[in-house]
């Protein structure tokens, strides 16, 4: 533990490095720019609110601002983890020049997902002010959410990572996975239309614990349940755990495939 501690302080100044580089990279020759990171799940939202308020709205007090909850968490995981899947690969002759952690290019993308899901709550607290969704104390607790998600995001991305170097058509059954989980998260759904008796199902998503902890802080300016903060936190650190492990034995073979 101590000599990664002093790899991490010792390396910090050329991860800071590769972050700005890829955030520069994401952007490059985009009209847009950093907007479009702001505007893409406002857009997004709009069309899904229209598609599925006829069916949840009335169901859902407000809707609009449920709905933007679940998808911005859901999609930064997501985005997150399978951008880190081709961060190896990706950054290959840079690996092979230089002595420098591979885990710093997981930090890398997972963070660059993390700077897009920090500037979408820009129209998201616009959106709260449109419907009508009053701002309470309780959203102060935000950034302590966004922590447990990001951890657990990185140990997802660099368990998706150790991987995918090695198997190039994992990339294809995350995005099936990623379909699929879609339907199983409530994010556009209320999980009251899921029978009581086989609701723990969805209660054990992990995804769905951060959504859950936030619409309780954003919507129903309430804190969340000790259960249920205590769940998130330890699947951030057991999802941690199980990408650092993962990756630190897998590592060593990277130069074989990249």
């Amino acid at each position: 533990m101590k000599k990664a501690l002093y790899e991490f302080y010792n390396y910090f100044p050329f991860l800071k490095e590769i972050i700005k580089r890829d955030f520069k990279r994401k952007y490059y020759k985009s009209i847009l720019g950093v907007a479009w990171s702001m505007l893409s799940p406002l857009l997004i939202m709009i069309v899904m609110t229209i598609v599925f308020s006829t069916l949840f709205n009335r169901s859902i007090p407000h809707y609009p601002i449920y709905l933007f909850t679940g998808s911005l968490i859901f999609n930064f995981v997501f985005d997150g983890a399978t951008i880190c899947m081709g961060c190896i690969l990706g950054n290959a002759g840079l690996i092979n020049k230089m002595k420098i952690p591979n885990y710093f290019f997981c930090i890398s993308s997972v963070t660059q997902s993390f700077i897009t899901l920090l500037l979408s709550f820009v129209p998201f607290f616009g959106v709260c002010a449109v419907t009508g969704v009053p701002l309470n104390m309780y959203m102060l607790l935000l950034p302590l959410l966004l922590v447990l998600v990001y951890i657990f995001t990185l140990g997802l991305g660099m368990l998706l990572c150790a991987y995918a170097t090695f198997l190039r058509d994992l990339n294809y059954v995350v995005q099936v996975l990623r379909r699929a989980c879609m339907y199983i998260t409530p994010i556009f759904y209320p999980i009251d239309i899921i029978p009581e008796q086989f609701r723990f199902l969805w209660e054990l998503n992990p995804i769905y614990v951060y959504i859950k902890i936030a619409r309780d802080m954003c919507i129903d300016a309430t804190l969340p349940s000790e259960k249920m903060l205590i769940v998130g936190t330890c699947y951030s650190l057991l999802m941690l755990g199980l990408g650092v492990v993962t990756f630190k034995e897998k590592q060593d073979r990277f130069f074989l495939y990249i």
